[in-house]
């Protein structure tokens, strides 16, 4: 009995010391990460050096500290990494031979830079024989591939002129992967890591992801994610970040805690809200990712966990915010300070998750009956902002829009017009 509690004891103890260390790479490799985006490379390398005493790098991070030590001039670090990197199962040789970070090596190392060119168009090319789309693969890196350099040449630019260019060059890019992608999915569904490996996978996330002007198609992506949700065929990570991307879109609240609140500086200062707080790192430890307080130092800020009781106490009081913005608003409508009852209206519709969708369609029909008072146009507008929001979450019908009598003030409005012709 004695050895069988002292193989337990033994086992509680390894699990426990791999854990803590496992947070503890995550943490010091999320910090470098914080640093790397910082441009302060020195402090950067001194935490992934001392993450890597405790684990060895993956592909991606050891890319990444090879780009670092390359911007370093440190010529000799930034090709160990790079090898570490493509024997980790690095396979965007495409990326890797216009990545900028590693001009240093390009031009002062040509002959080892050759060596590292060959040898990483070398294990795509093993790589995509074991894929069953490998042409497809190609097709949404290289689209991800332009995207990113078209973005580098804006961040180098210095010239008014060209700045123009460069946007409308963007601009294109983006219509032009937006449409390719919409095809890919059509065609082929959420293409499988079987099809276009986990990098195809990745690139073609990254284009969904930032399609916020298109949220159904991003649900619609979604939603052929979840067909793949239990097999080894989908990155989870991806779906997780997508999930909470469309529920933010939808103005709902997010469940993983992958969005996070940026202010006016750039900078991150805290999570988004969520669904059950408090439930948020057993579901993200469900899925293999990061707890938030690891995750959180990526983007520069402390989180700490909260429990069933703290997080029904904030759900209280950001509720009660809400229907207070709620009860102002109709007051100030009832004694005709629409100024004040737009304002309150626009405040509640800040809170991800505040306002039903009941309350979505009282507050079109309140703006709705100040529009036929007020000629400014901006009431109309916001009538129109939460009927479109009904529209994308689909809870909203052609019938709701014709039998209410106070919308016909809209009807003459091309969005009010594009609705309907969407709804039928």
């Amino acid at each position: 009995m004695k050895s069988i509690k002292l193989i337990f004891f033994c086992t509680l103890v390894y699990i426990s010391s791999n854990a803590q260390s496992d947070n503890t790479y995550q943490s010091l490799v999320a910090q470098a990460s914080l640093f790397h985006l910082q441009k302060n490379p020195e402090k950067a390398v001194q935490l992934y050096e001392k993450a890597f005493e405790i684990q060895q790098p993956d592909a991606l991070t050891a890319y990444k500290v090879a780009g670092i030590y390359s911007l370093n001039q440190d010529s000799e670090k930034a090709f160990q990494y790079l090898k570490t990197s493509l024997f980790s199962g690095w396979t965007e040789a495409d990326w890797l031979l216009f990545d900028p970070y590693f001009d240093n090596l390009k031009t002062n190392n040509s002959e080892k830079w050759r060596e590292i060119e060959t040898l990483a168009i070398s294990q795509e090319k093993q790589y995509e024989k074991t894929l069953k789309l490998p042409a497809l693969r190609k097709e949404i890196n290289l689209m991800c591939l332009n995207d990113q350099k078209l973005r580098y040449k804006k961040s180098q630019n210095t010239d008014e002129n060209l700045a123009k260019t460069i946007d409308q060059q963007i601009n294109e890019a983006d219509s032009f992967n937006l449409i390719q992608s919409k095809k890919i999915i059509k065609q082929y569904g959420w293409p499988k890591m079987s099809e276009i490996g986990k990098d195809g996978q990745n690139n073609l996330w990254l284009i969904v992801q930032h399609a916020d002007q298109d949220v159904l198609f991003q649900n619609e992506a979604l939603s052929e994610m979840e067909k793949l949700i239990g097999t080894k065929e989908l990155n989870m990570e991806n779906y997780v970040f997508l999930y909470d991307r469309v529920q933010c879109n939808l103005n709902y609240k997010q469940l993983y805690g992958t969005q996070v609140i940026w202010s006016g500086n750039g900078e991150a200062s805290g999570f988004r809200p969520m669904i059950r707080e408090d439930l948020a790192n057993e579901r993200r430890e469900k899925l293999g990712l990061e707890p938030l307080e690891i995750y959180s130092l990526i983007y520069g800020f402390s989180y700490q966990p909260i429990d069933s009781k703290e997080s029904a106490k904030r759900e209280s009081i950001y509720n009660s915010q809400v229907k207070e913005l709620l009860k102002n608003a109709k007051k100030a409508y009832n004694v005709k300070e629409f100024q004040k009852a737009y304002d309150d209206y626009n405040t509640a519709s800040t809170f991800l998750g505040g306002m039903s969708n009941n309350d979505n369609i009282e507050a079109s029909i309140l703006f709705s009956k100040i529009a036929k008072i007020d000629k400014d146009e901006k009431y109309k507008s916001i009538a129109l902002d939460f009927l479109d929001l009904l529209y994308l979450r689909g809870k909203l019908t052609i019938t709701q829009l014709l039998k209410q009598s106070e919308f016909k003030i809209l009807h003459q409005e091309q969005r009010w017009i594009d609705l309907l012709g969407k709804l039928k």
